[in-house]
C-alpha cells in the first residue's frame, strides 16, 4: 500500500529531526558526563554548569526535511 503525500512529509519532518538532534543529544551528554565527573563536594557551589546546545528550531527541521525530499524526487 503506497503512503499519503501527508505521511510521507510527516515521515520526512521525523527523520529531519532525528538526524538534527542526535549529534545535539550526544553533545549535551557528553558536557552533562564531563561536568559530573569534574564535580566534588569541595568545588559544588563555584563549578559551573556547562553551557549546553540548543536544539534545532522547526526552521531547522523544516529545511532539513526539504533537503531531503529534494534527494528523494531526485531520484
Amino acid at each position: 500500500m503506497s503512503k499519503t503525500p501527508y505521511e510521507i512529509r510527516l515521515e520526512l519532518l521525523n527523520l529531519a529531526r532525528e538526524i538534527l538532534q542526535t549529534p545535539i543529544m550526544e553533545q549535551r551528554g557528553k558536557l552533562s558526563d564531563e561536568y559530573h565527573s569534574k564535580l566534588t563536594d569541595a568545588n559544588r557551589g563555584t563549578l559551573p554548569y556547562p553551557h549546553l546546545p540548543d536544539f534545532p528550531s522547526t526552521a531547522d527541521i523544516i529545511g532539513q526535511a526539504e533537503e531531503l525530499k529534494k534527494f528523494v524526487d531526485a531520484a
